[in-house]
């Protein structure tokens, strides 16, 4: 009995289900797509009220295989205006052309223009992971800037 034991552990060690970290799921063939593409802008809002702007940015999956997303957070330079849920859902698993809103935030403290990054680090198939990085821009403005 005892010499089946280590045979046992190694044998379920080998099908991946013990110790299988988020970004190392194996062979990845779709790709991560961010909607609205390029910079995420969220216009004009007002400084004097205190709802934010909100923005939906959808992560989805291009492909036939499922992707896992790693981790979402922001650079934000901004004094922390731009905002993303504390509580995603992460790490996930986004099914083939499927997709994943992320609820963002914008509440400006000042006239200005403010400016930060969205980060999404996937499983690319590498043992690092990938990161796509959206700029994000918005512009606090007043009751006499016809905002």
């Amino acid at each position: 009995m005892r010499s089946l034991a280590p045979l046992c552990v190694l044998m379920t060690m080998a099908c991946g289900g013990i110790g299988l970290s988020p970004s190392d799921t194996g062979l990845v063939t779709s790709t991560l797509g961010v909607n609205p593409a390029g910079t995420i802008d969220f216009g004009s809002h007002n400084v004097n009220t205190e709802l934010p702007a909100k923005k939906d940015v959808v992560l989805f999956a291009d492909g036939d295989t499922p992707l896992p997303i790693i981790d979402v957070f922001l650079e934000d330079s901004s004094g922390g205006v731009f905002k993303i849920p504390d509580s995603l859902p992460l790490p996930l698993i986004i099914a083939p052309d499927g997709d994943f809103p992320v609820r963002m935030k914008f509440n400006p403290k000042e006239v200005t223009i403010y400016y930060g990054e969205l980060s999404i680090q996937f499983d690319d198939g590498s043992a690092e992971g990938a990161m796509i990085n959206r700029p994000l821009m918005g512009e606090g403005c007043s009751d006499s800037d016809d905002c």
